[in-house]
C-alpha cells in the first residue's frame, strides 16, 4: 500500500497522529481536516473531509508548487468515492467559485481534473467528477483559446454520452449513402455498438452479439435495437463487413463520432432507453449480456404468469 492511500485511510478513521513523512511535508499546503468521533459513519466522514479540505489552503502557495497541489488534489479526488455525490458537487462548485475570474487558476484545476479523472492514465475515471472542471475552463475568457478548446471536446463529449446525459440526434451514413439519424429510433432501448474493420476485439464481441439467443429474442420483440456504428468514412472495408451483419440491426458510419463519443476504448458499448438517455457506457461485454439475459427472463415470465391472473 503506497504511503499516500494509507494517509487517506488513516485520515478518514480518524487516526491524525499516524501521518508518514511525505503527508506531514504536503500539510504545508493542506491541512488535512480530521472528523470528529463521534461521526461514526464512513460516508458521514468523508462528507466532511470533502467539504472542509480545502478550508486553509495556502492557494498562491499551491500555484508555485504544482507538484505538491497536484498531489493534494489527487488525495481529494481519492476519497470522492466514498463520499455523497451532493456533497462531491457543492464541494467541486465552492472550489471553482474560488477562481471564476482567474483563468490560469481555474486552466490549473481543470489540467489536474483531466490528469486525474479523464486522461489515458487516469486512476480514477469519472466523467461525473470532470465535467464541471472541463466546462469551467471551456468558458471561461481569461483562458486562451486554444487551451479552452481541449476542455470544450472533453466537454461536448461528456455531455452527450456520460451516464445520465441524452445522446443528441446525430446524424449517420448508411452504407447505401442515405442518411440516419438517431432521433428516428422510436421504441425500444438502443444499445450503440461502436467497431471498426480490423480490430479483433471488435469482431469478437460483434460475433457474440450476432449469436446470442437472448440479444436475438429482444430484438424481435422490439424491446432492443442495435445499432453498429463505424466512427470514420464509409470504407470499402466497412461496407464488405455491413453487408454481413445482421438484417435487424442499424449499420452506420459516423465520421464525427468521436465529436459526440469517447472512443478511446474499442469496441465502445453504450447502452440507451428508449428515450436515449444514457444508462451506461464503456460497458463490459459479459455484464451487458448479463442484463438482456435477465430483462428477457423477466419477459418471459411476465408472459407466462398473465393467463393465470385472468
Amino acid at each position: 500500500m503506497s504511503k499516500k492511500i494509507l494517509y487517506i485511510i488513516l485520515t478518514i478513521i480518524g487516526l491524525s497522529g499516524c501521518f508518514s513523512m511525505h503527508a506531514q511535508d504536503s500539510e504545508r499546503l493542506v491541512a488535512y481536516p480530521v472528523p470528529p468521533d463521534s461521526m461514526m459513519n464512513l460516508q458521514s466522514r468523508c462528507d466532511y473531509i470533502i467539504n472542509r479540505y480545502w478550508l486553509r489552503c495556502k492557494f498562491d502557495y499551491a500555484m508555485l508548487h504544482p507538484d505538491k497541489f497536484h498531489e493534494a488534489f489527487g488525495n481529494w479526488i481519492n476519497i470522492m468515492p466514498l463520499a455523497s455525490a451532493d456533497t462531491v458537487n457543492h464541494a467541486i462548485g465552492e472550489l471553482l467559485d474560488k477562481f471564476k475570474k482567474k483563468g490560469p487558476e481555474t486552466l490549473a484545476l481543470a489540467r489536474m481534473a483531466r490528469q486525474w479523472l479523464y486522461s489515458d492514465t487516469s486512476q480514477y475515471r469519472s466523467d461525473d467528477i470532470y465535467m464541471p472542471f472541463a466546462r469551467a475552463a471551456a468558458e471561461h475568457k481569461k483562458i486562451k483559446k486554444e487551451d479552452r478548446a481541449i476542455f470544450a471536446s472533453d466537454y461536448k463529449r461528456m455531455s452527450s454520452s456520460a451516464v445520465g446525459q441524452t445522446v443528441p440526434d446525430v446524424d449517420m451514413i448508411k452504407a447505401d449513402g442515405s442518411t440516419f439519424n438517431l432521433g428516428e429510433i422510436k421504441k425500444g432501448s438502443v444499445l450503440l455498438f461502436f467497431e471498426s474493420p480490423g480490430n479483433v476485439d471488435s469482431s469478437v464481441a460483434r460475433i457474440r452479439l450476432q449469436t446470442n439467443p437472448d440479444v436475438r429474442e429482444l430484438m424481435e420483440r422490439g424491446d432492443l435495437v442495435i445499432v453498429s456504428i463505424n466512427p470514420g468514412e464509409p470504407t470499402e472495408e466497412w461496407k464488405a463487413m455491413a453487408a454481413k451483419l445482421p438484417e435487424k440491426w442499424i449499420v452506420a458510419s459516423m465520421p464525427d463520432a468521436n465529436d459526440y463519443f469517447d472512443l478511446r476504448l474499442m469496441p465502445q458499448l453504450i447502452y440507451l432507453n428508449s428515450r436515449h438517455k444514457v444508462l451506461g457506457n464503456n460497458m463490459e461485454y459479459s455484464r451487458l449480456i448479463t442484463a438482456f439475459e435477465m430483462a428477457n427472463k423477466l419477459h418471459k415470465r411476465k408472459t407466462q404468469s398473465e393467463p393465470a391472473n385472468e
